[in-house]
Parts: structure tokens; C-alpha cells; sequence
């Protein structure tokens, strides 16, 4: 796998982990396409640096606390899936949430142009085509 993709991921995954949405942002191509699960979230999905900064700014708006931590970097083809331990709590709420979800990026000369978020891991390699 290409180590400079994982860094650019671990560099991502860093900076959602301090809600620093511009760095995370810059890691991206400026017309990164973010693909959100329909099923999951009733939006519009977010393109570009300034609608994806808009997007994370809204979703860390809704959190307390929010530490996503990549366990695995799986290479298919010419994608990387990232599997993740997510732990959060909502804004307002005592209750932690931690679950093991899956993303899914293609990156080209050093930036991601495109995330898709996935809340089944199987569902992540799946669509992916990597098997279980």
C-alpha cells in the first residue's frame, strides 16, 4: 500500500480527532466528493472544500466529544477503505457511544478526492469489493 496515503489518512483522521475541520480539509482535493449513506442521513452530499468544511463544521457542531481512531488501512485497487473505532457523545447527552465503523477513500496525487462514510464495516468492504 502507498505509505504516503496512510499518512495522509492518519493526518485526516487526526484532524476530525481535534475538530479541525480546516486541516482536515486541506488534506482534500478541491473538489473532494463526500458520499453519505441516504439510508443514514437525509442530505445532500457536500463537494468541494467549502461545502465539506460546512458539512464537518455542522457535524462537530452536534457533538460533545468525537474521536474517530483508524484500527486497519485496507487497499482495494484504487481505493482505501479505513476501518474505525469511533467514539462520541452527542451534544447535551451523558452517554458515550462507541462503535466500529468503515470509511472508504480514493486519493490522487496526495489528496482525497473522495470519502464514503459507512456505519457497517461489512457494508464498507462490500462496496469496496474486498470480501468480509
Amino acid at each position: 500500500m502507498d505509505q504516503t496515503h496512510v499518512e495522509v489518512l492518519r493526518d485526516f483522521y487526526d484532524a476530525l480527532g481535534r475538530n479541525d475541520v480546516e486541516s482536515a480539509v486541506g488534506l482534500c482535493d478541491p473538489e473532494v466528493e463526500v458520499y453519505l449513506n441516504p439510508e443514514v442521513v437525509a442530505a445532500l452530499a457536500p463537494k468541494g472544500h467549502k461545502e465539506v468544511a460546512s458539512y464537518l463544521h455542522g457535524w462537530f457542531d452536534s457533538w460533545d466529544k468525537y474521536v474517530p481512531r483508524p484500527e486497519e488501512f485496507i487497499e482495494a485497487g484504487e481505493q482505501v477503505v479505513v476501518l474505525v473505532q469511533l467514539r462520541a457523545r452527542g451534544k447535551g447527552s451523558r452517554f458515550e457511544i462507541e462503535e466500529d465503523v468503515a470509511d472508504v477513500f480514493r486519493l490522487d496525487d496526495g489528496k482525497i478526492v473522495q470519502l464514503r462514510l459507512y456505519v457497517d464495516r461489512g457494508v464498507a468492504r462490500e462496496a469496496a469489493g474486498i470480501a468480509g
